[in-house]
């Protein structure tokens, strides 16, 4: 077997699994799409002790990176419109066997971009003011 058929056999196996990647996240996107409303925000589950009045705010307290900076930035956001807010370092959930299928987006997002934010019962990982805002003024009508 010569060298060019090695070097072409790797190419098409790394296309291949690369290709397959992004079909599995796209299936993953779609899977979220559909329970997430107008702002991005899914209905899967609320954490436990969470208050449907108040933004929960998740990522790491009085830490340095961009994540955490960007928590800041919206509770500070958040106390200037008077919103109410509990910024949390980590949030657990009680899950049925019944949401257990659900386990796995709630997982996808608590995994992605911090903060990731709560407002009655939905969430979204890393979604801006203006974002947070509309899903609290809509969850208090």
């Amino acid at each position: 077997m010569s060298a060019a058929k090695v070097a072409i056999g790797i190419v098409v196996l790394v296309v291949g699994f690369l290709l397959w990647q992004k079909h599995q996240q796209n299936i993953e996107k779609a899977a979220l799409a559909a329970v997430s409303d107008v702002h991005g925000f899914a209905a899967l589950a609320s954490p436990e002790g969470a208050n449907p009045r108040k933004v929960w705010i998740v990522a790491a307290v009085n830490c340095p990176k961009e994540g955490a900076r960007r928590a800041d930035e919206l509770a500070q956001r958040l106390a200037e419109r008077s919103i109410a807010f509990d910024r949390r370092s980590n949030v657990s959930f009680s899950l049925t066997e019944d949401d257990q299928d659900i386990y796995g987006q709630i997982e996808k997002i608590m995994n992605s971009e911090v903060p990731i934010v709560f407002v009655n019962g939905r969430m979204k990982s890393n979604p801006d003011f203006d974002e947070v805002v509309a899903e609290y003024e809509a969850a208090q009508l």
